[in-house]
């Protein structure tokens, strides 16, 4: 009966979980400790990882259950320094959802992932696609999706329970990359700081549509929002002001919640989906190359995803956080 219809996870709030829920999570590392036979850091690392999912799983697994498979997914992320390690990233992969039903990989949009969401959508298992924030990678995941999914419905006469497929475009990510609003910033271009939001807005959009009108069995997953103050000193989020009402999926943080609980108690909130991305803006964002480059579904290549700025920018952070994580259990060796 929850509000929430899933959850997500990544390498810096699966750490916070560690850090914030200190006294708990040292008495199960401990446990783990006692029954793991390696010497490896990095092995036991993936034990508690593990470990951080399959609890994380099990509190959604009623909803899956009671949904038939439609809701209560919890989304597994393949470790940070595995992004451009096809096989590692399978075997990551299928070890994750061994541990629960309800369980969506989570694979990075770069080259070597494209692959591996194929290969996971052909068995049936559900996938969320990270670390992806132009048309292209949007386009090459679902297509890759397609044809997984078709290979799985063609081996089987049974398909796997509860799949499904998303993938997850970070919005204030993406309009906050140094190539983005570093480049707008230092050009000194004429590209509020509202009209940059289109950026993402732009690209989720028309992704969103040519996704509809190609039949992919994929949702875009939306996140990663940054509040606003308009000129009557009002809070908003335009991201989601924007896409509201959208066929797309949010990821909500419990900040944004509180936000909307305080800033929106007494605004109503309009569907904003039906709302065309100003033209005028879209050539403004356009001086921009990689604006450019990201917004054409042609733009990048799949051989030079892996080198998509943000992409770059966002496993810095996730790979960092990854390995103060990795330390912290091997401190316990």
């Amino acid at each position: 009966q929850w509000i929430f219809e899933g959850c997500t996870t990544n390498p810096p709030l699966s750490w916070n979980v560690l850090k914030s829920r200190k006294q708990e999570w040292d008495q199960i590392i401990r446990e783990k400790r006692k029954v793991y036979k390696g010497k490896s850091v990095y092995g036991f690392f993936l034990e508690v990882y593990y470990e951080v999912v399959k609890r994380g799983a099990e509190k959604f697994l009623p909803l899956f259950e009671a949904s038939g498979g439609k809701r209560g997914h919890l989304s597994g992320q393949v470790e940070p320094g595995l992004i451009r390690n096809e096989s590692g990233m399978k075997e990551m992969a299928e070890t994750l959802a061994s541990l629960s039903p309800n369980i969506m990989i989570k694979v990075p949009g770069s080259t070597q992932g494209m692959a591996v969401i194929r290969y996971l959508a052909s068995k049936g298992i559900s996938t969320n696609a990270t670390l992806v924030y132009t048309v292209p990678q949007i386009l090459t995941v679902a297509r890759m999706v397609d044809e997984g999914r078709k290979m799985h419905l063609a081996a089987n006469k049974n398909p796997r329970f509860g799949w499904r497929a998303v993938c997850t475009h970070m919005s204030g990510r993406f309009d906050d990359s140094k190539m983005l609003r570093g480049v707008i910033e230092h050009d000194n271009l004429d590209i509020s700081p509202l009209e940059l939001r289109y950026a993402a807005i732009s690209v989720v959009k028309k992704s969103t549509r040519l996704i509809a009108e190609r039949g992919y069995p994929c949702k875009v997953l939306d996140c990663s929002h940054r509040l606003h103050r308009n000129f009557k000193g009002e809070w908003f989020y335009p991201h989601i002001d924007m896409l509201a009402g959208g066929p797309i999926v949010f990821t909500i943080p419990p900040q944004l919640m509180g936000d909307y609980m305080v800033f929106y108690k007494d605004r109503e909130i309009v569907n904003g989906w039906s709302a065309p991305v100003p033209e005028s803006s879209i050539e403004k964002l356009s001086q921009v190359t990689y604006f450019r480059r990201a917004y054409d579904e042609k733009g990048f290549d799949v051989e030079e995803f892996s080198e998509i700025p943000t992409l770059l920018e966002t496993e810095a952070e996730f790979s960092n956080a990854a390995k103060e994580m990795i330390a912290y259990c091997g401190s316990f060796l």
